[in-house]
């Protein structure tokens, strides 16, 4: 059964209670660390912009790094208050792949830490890689839904 179907100009998202819980759940432990903002497996979603140049970089940071907190946490806050059936308009859908999508990022740097080869897909049997396919297939069905036609 799909999460998200499309319904006119919105997506409808129907997440069974527990899975709104769950993710309600891992979007608070994103919501701590990027506040904290100190945890390594942050590294994806605040690649280096100047690789060579530890200045540049660091004005880079004093630029875009608040700002990119705030996105972040604005879009946690609206899969949050969305998760019940909600209709998700542009702005709300692109808050929900965002958030899915630093939420994928976050695991897969968690497993790549832990030594899983994500590129080769030798995943193993736990519940963080669960959870990574798991928010990975939430994302493949939002997608889909958002990008189909709406109905005349």
């Amino acid at each position: 059964m799909s999460r998200f179907r499309r319904d006119g100009d919105v997506v409808v998202v129907d997440l069974p209670s527990g899975e709104r819980d769950m993710l309600s759940q891992v979007l608070s432990d994103l919501r701590d660390l990027l506040i904290d903002g100190g945890d390594d497996t942050l590294r994806r979603l605040k690649p280096p912009a100047h690789l060579d140049n530890g200045e540049a970089e660091a004005s880079y940071r004093e630029l875009v790094d608040d700002d990119l907190l705030r996105s972040r946490l604005e879009a946690i806050e609206t899969v949050e208050s969305t998760l019940s059936g909600a209709e998700l308009d542009t702005s709300a859908v692109t808050a929900w792949m965002q958030s899915l999508n630093s939420l994928r990022l976050v695991l897969g740097e968690q497993l790549a830490l832990a030594g899983v080869d994500l590129v080769n897909q030798t995943m193993p049997d736990t519940a963080s890689a669960a959870l990574y396919e798991w928010i990975g297939w939430l994302l493949e069905q939002l997608i889909s839904a958002a990008s189909e036609s709406p109905e005349p």
